[in-house]
């Protein structure tokens, strides 16, 4: 199954401006139980602002109102992967770069998507559930042709 299959559709993902402060950014997260939000600037993603972050500020008592884009290593977090790449590919990419989140892109560099390493979980977890048949990019189970 390749990225684009399991990715949230950039349309959907929820956005923050490098003006939002710590606190708005923390509520976003806890309102909609995710753990990242892409920063956007004129809807042009300029970096994702992930809970590890938030705790970074916590750790280095960065105040609840100082503004995202003060405390922001803006585009050093922020890694790219083809829709093009599968599952493994995309697990790879977050283990060498050590991260959990990457804006998934076509191949044009324009961003269509997110991804993250719960999402590669669900996807594995979704594979194992339909053994024994093997999944299509289409995400649906198929009978393993057996000549």
């Amino acid at each position: 199954m390749f990225v684009s299959g399991f990715m949230v559709p950039f349309k959907d993902v929820l956005k923050c401006e490098a003006s939002s402060t710590v606190k708005d950014v923390l509520n976003l997260m806890m309102d909609w139980q995710v753990s990242s939000l892409v920063i956007v600037l004129e809807d042009k993603p300029t970096g994702i602002i992930t809970k590890t972050d938030l705790c970074w500020c916590y750790q280095n008592n960065i105040s609840l109102e100082t503004q995202i884009g003060d405390v922001m290593p803006w585009t050093a977090g922020m890694k790219k992967i083809l829709l093009t790449a599968d599952k493994d590919a995309c697990a790879k990419f977050f283990e060498k770069h050590n991260v959990h989140h990457a804006l998934v892109v076509d191949s044009n560099d324009k961003v269509v998507g997110l991804i993250s390493a719960l999402d590669i979980a669900k996807e594995v977890a979704r594979d194992a559930r339909a053994w024994p048949y093997n999944r299509h990019e289409d995400g649906k189970a198929h009978a393993i042709d057996a000549h």
